[in-house]
């Protein structure tokens, strides 16, 4: 959940956007700022550029099925997977549906894998919830299936994909209320949160259109009274703060109006500092950034403006939502501007690791509504139902996507710093406390292609693993007290400065009796990470630092010590762990796949170093920690990178 404060603020100044816009729509010299941000990068064209208005020709997409034979193996593939799925019925009103991040293996907190002909895990006594998340898996499974269904009958007239479809929605309405409220996240029925409903929500309604005027209108009428009211009352009432949920919530709420042609839907969805005009004006920064500060949640966000984009497109209503289009534009694109080599996005918060970056599964996948070079490139050679339906326009410019340089983006409490090979990404505080990590003043450092420092980002959900370490200080690179990270947080944090070759940011209330800063320093080929840790008082205590590595460690000098680790949460999970007793300084080599760097470290209350085997959220599932401490009332800790190869 979000921080109940800025909750608040951000519910004001969305109300306060209300009252600055009239009619809801950005002012027209406002529209052009937004639509020229990245132009290099966008590739639509006509009323709505530089995005564009989703179409649908099912007679373009008769005519490939008649004359391309790798049209036709794409419709054959999809039709044998369903054929075989209509064969039974998969879905039991009677089991208990739980929550897909609960598809993870017990031990590792990795994600299962799920397939059609993946059966229903044998109870152990300890995996109820990874039982309910395959329940759950596999009706997110079956309304995929309902849809794919639809559209044949469009295609081809065959009634009987239409019934099979019809049959399942008939068992939806009917089953909903007897479905069991859950409410642990937001208020739901067919899914375990308001969320996944949102989510699902987009098929249902593409189902019914695709049907219309193949079945009775009374049983349309009992789908809209019996499945979709209920749904969006539960949508309506779970929708209570800025979040990227709400976003899939009134998106979600806003496509069942259009469907309906239900105005008092649209409006909710639509209007108001919870409307999809509200969430963007309160959580999006001037540099196109969503607020909780995770780029996946950001691009999870367009996900579901992609899907409400596409839904009034088909249904000939994005004119009253060509802003928001714009926006989403904007928000799409604007994590690669952060993009690591090679091509990668830096973990922040609560997110999966080594995810691409430009995100073109992302471009692709919105191509229709927000359209890129690179993602027109892709769908050129895409076969999927978009580019079946939908004539990818021709690709005229290059691929390109924005720069990667020097810059502060306020918008995430980060600054990037690109010298030479070196790349670091200084992040000083967070927005929001949904999904935020004890990352305050947190540093992941590339050189070349080579990772230096890197966050983990976490694991699935389910796994005690995301909470109990992932989620943590040590985890991370940066300053701690006896053992643990910035607290309270989330905690925006200042920034300092930034040059071509220097950053700085600062943490006054880093934790309740300290503050910290850093500044990260590049001079020719050795960078300079400089921290200092002060306390209100002027008792000693457990002053360090952590770094975390998939580079091979090796110190200069052997072990010697047998001091403990500090007793915090996430350093339990440290293993085979080498202590050094030292005075002031501290060097090592670290092996980075080819390539190897000098580490040496230098403070004057540096007394101890620890290294150990930690926890990793890829395979092998483990990387080396290092952990830097002194006893004392402050501290300032310097450590130099520098390649030897």
């Amino acid at each position: 959940m979000a921080r109940p404060d800025l909750a608040h603020r951000h519910v004001l100044f969305g109300l306060l956007a209300l009252l600055l816009l009239p009619g809801l729509a950005l002012a027209a010299e406002d529209d052009q700022a937004v639509r020229a941000r990245m132009a290099e990068v966008k590739a639509g064209s006509g009323p709505y550029a530089p995005a564009r208005q989703a179409q649908e020709d099912w007679n373009r997409a008769r005519n490939l099925m008649g004359s391309d034979p790798a049209w036709q193996d794409f419709i054959n593939q999809r039709r044998y997977a369903l054929n075989a799925w209509m064969k039974d019925q998969h879905d039991d009103p009677a089991q208990a549906v739980g929550w897909g991040h609960d598809y993870v293996d017990l031990n590792t907190g990795a994600w299962l894998t799920w397939t059609p002909s993946t059966p229903m895990p044998a109870a152990t006594g300890s995996n109820q919830k990874q039982i309910a998340a395959w329940v759950a898996l596999t009706r997110m499974y079956n309304l995929d299936r309902m849809l794919d269904a639809a559209r044949f009958y469009k295609m081809n007239g065959d009634t009987r994909y239409r019934d099979w479809a019809a049959a399942q929605m008939d068992f939806y309405a009917r089953n909903y209320q007897k479905f069991p409220l859950q409410t642990w996240n937001g208020q739901s029925r067919m899914f375990s949160q308001a969320l996944d409903e949102s989510v699902q929500m987009f098929a249902l309604v593409e189902i019914v259109r695709l049907l219309r005027g193949g079945v009775d209108q009374s049983r349309i009428t009992d789908w809209q009274n019996n499945l979709f009211a209920p749904m969006v009352d539960l949508q309506l009432q779970s929708r209570r703060q800025v979040h990227n949920i709400s976003v899939w919530e009134s998106a979600a709420v806003t496509a069942a109006g259009m469907e309906f042609g239900k105005q008092d839907w649209i409006a909710a969805g639509t209007q108001g500092p919870l409307g999809l005009r509200g969430l963007l004006d309160a959580g999006v920064s001037p540099d196109d950034f969503w607020f909780e500060g995770t780029l996946s949640y950001q691009e999870y966000v367009v996900q579901a403006l992609v899907s409400v984009l596409t839904a009034a497109s088909l249904r000939n209503q994005l004119d009253g939502l060509k802003d928001v289009l714009w926006r989403a534009q904007n928000l799409m694109i604007a994590p690669a501007q952060l993009t690591f080599r090679p091509g990668v996005t830096p973990a922040m918060n609560d997110t999966q690791p080594n995810r691409a970056s430009p995100n073109r599964p992302l471009w692709l996948q919105s191509w229709r509504v927000l359209p890129t070079w690179m993602g027109l490139a892709d769908a050129a050679k895409t076969r999927d139902w978009s580019t079946l339906l939908d004539a990818p326009p021709a690709v005229t410019k290059p691929e390109a996507a924005p720069a990667v340089k020097t810059a502060h983006f306020p918008g995430l409490d980060a600054i990037q710093l690109v010298n030479g090979q070196w790349h670091a990404l200084l992040v000083y505080g967070q927005k929001s406390r949904s999904h935020a990590h004890q990352e305050g003043l947190n540093l992941q450092l590339q050189y070349g292609d080579d990772w230096i420092l890197r966050s983990p980002g976490t694991v699935g959900y389910g796994s005690p693993l995301h909470a109990r370490y992932f989620r943590l200080g040590p985890s991370h690179n940066v300053p701690l007290e006896e053992g643990d990270g910035q607290l309270p947080y989330p905690a925006e944090g200042r920034f300092v400065s930034l040059t071509d070759s220097a950053a700085a940011a600062a943490q006054p209330a880093w934790r309740k009796d300290a503050s910290a800063q850093r500044q990260v320093s590049i001079r020719g080929e050795e960078l300079t990470d400089t921290v200092e840790i002060t306390r209100q008082q002027p008792t000693q205590a457990r002053l360090g630092m952590t770094y975390n590595t998939n580079c091979q460690v090796k110190a200069d000098a052997a072990a010697n010590g047998s001091d403990a680790l500090p007793a915090s949460t996430a350093f339990s999970y440290w293993k085979n762990t080498a202590v050094y007793n030292v005075q002031g300084s501290w060097s090592a080599v670290l092996q980075c796949g080819a390539h190897s760097y000098r580490l040496s470290v230098s403070g004057p209350v540096l007394q101890r170093v620890f290294v150990g085997a930690v926890p990793d959220s890829v395979k092998p599932w483990t990387r080396t920690g290092i952990y830097l401490e002194g006893n004392a009332a402050t501290a300032r800790f310097v450590t130099r990178f520098s390649p030897l190869n």
